[in-house]
């Protein structure tokens, strides 16, 4: 029904006739509101394609980025990468893992870095796709193969996961990879394996208290209630003393391969070295001592200050650096002098 056929309706009710100014003048308000709303919106639009710059401007700006950029700046947005991911920003940290991959597509670090921070924000399918090309490119690098598979496992691709994960146990001995390749099997009740595979990972670090209770929860589905309750006990002991402590599904808490990877740069410019050359000098700290004067400390490798005595002032111990010479201890006794105690203090090295 149209706005004046609306108006005649209601005019034409007389049950109606006391609320006739109202009902017009609320019709005329909401038609008005409705038309100046129409026009806002318009116009913003219109500002906002004006203000936007073209695909095309966008397409250059980006290729200049990439072409200005080189393997260091890709280096840099992957620490500033890792270091958003050590805050728990997982959004923050692929934006720069991108911008790592920007400068430098060929950079399969930063590639692995933007799976494990996909990973972070369960964006899953886009993470199993970095992370496949990561290990193509990175075939002996853990981290690869341990995260793609965490990603495997959240996806329910079990029989994946415990390859990704018997991969990263045959690059490494780490127990973590063994108590995934024992939680798979046990999802796939395959008890014997999931046994193995924590016993495995226990043997290598006693204390996983994670490995613990998926050997409880494994027995006791295997119907060995004894052993099931004996490692359960274990468990609640590794816990209860602060022994260890259980995977939790935040960022780093499934192992120390589930962090993102920080490679150090090798095209960083170092400036040349600077030149320095060493003169042997008489030991001049040796104060007199009895009638004569002690000064037979040697050449030495090292030196360490530090107060033996607690009387306020640093003494100085010299390392010997020749094959029959003797480490000297020197009591500071103040105003630059030192008096040898090496016989005193019984040190004999």
């Amino acid at each position: 029904m149209r706005l004046d056929e609306l108006q005649k309706s209601v005019l034409a009710n007389p049950a109606r006739t006391g609320r006739k100014t109202f009902m017009q003048t609320g019709f005329r308000r909401n038609a008005l509101v409705l038309s100046i709303s129409s026009l806002l919106i318009c116009c913003g639009a219109v500002l906002l394609r004006s203000n936007a710059p073209p695909r095309q401007e966008k397409a250059a700006a980006s290729k200049k980025l990439t072409a200005s950029a080189s393997p260091t700046d890709a280096y840099r947005f992957n620490t500033l990468g890792v270091a958003y991911m050590n805050q728990q920003r997982p959004a923050d940290a692929q934006r720069y893992f991108e911008q790592a991959l920007g400068a430098d597509p060929k950079f399969a670090v930063a590639r692995l870095n933007l799976g494990i921070s996909l990973l972070g924000q369960q964006k899953l399918e886009p993470a199993r796709v970095a992370l496949e090309e990561a290990a193509r490119q990175l075939p002996r690098d853990p981290y690869a193969w341990y995260n793609l598979g965490l990603v495997y496992k959240d996806l329910g691709e079990t029989e994946k996961g415990i390859a990704a994960f018997q991969h990263v146990a045959e690059l490494t001995n780490e127990a973590d990879a063994y108590y995934f390749l024992g939680y798979l099997n046990t999802q796939l009740q395959r008890y014997d394996e999931a046994i193995a595979a924590f016993q495995k990972g226990l043997a290598l670090y006693p204390y996983h208290a994670s490995s613990e209770f998926g050997l409880a929860r494994a027995l006791q589905r295997k119907g060995d209630t004894a052993s099931a309750r004996e490692h359960l006990a274990r468990f609640q002991k590794i816990t209860a003393e602060h022994l260890g402590a259980p995977f939790g599904a935040g960022y780093g808490d499934q192992g120390r391969y589930s962090l993102a990877e920080l490679p150090r740069s090798t095209v960083v410019d170092v400036p040349a070295a600077i030149p320095v050359r060493f003169t042997p000098q008489a030991n001049a700290f040796v104060a007199k001592a009895g009638s004569g004067e002690r000064a037979a400390v040697g050449l030495s490798t090292g030196a360490c200050f530090f107060d033996y005595d607690g009387d306020g002032k640093p003494d100085l111990f010299l390392v010997s650096g020749v094959a029959d010479g003797t480490s000297r201890l020197l009591h500071n006794l103040g105003d630059g002098r030192f008096a040898d105690v090496t016989l005193a203090a019984g040190i004999d090295l």
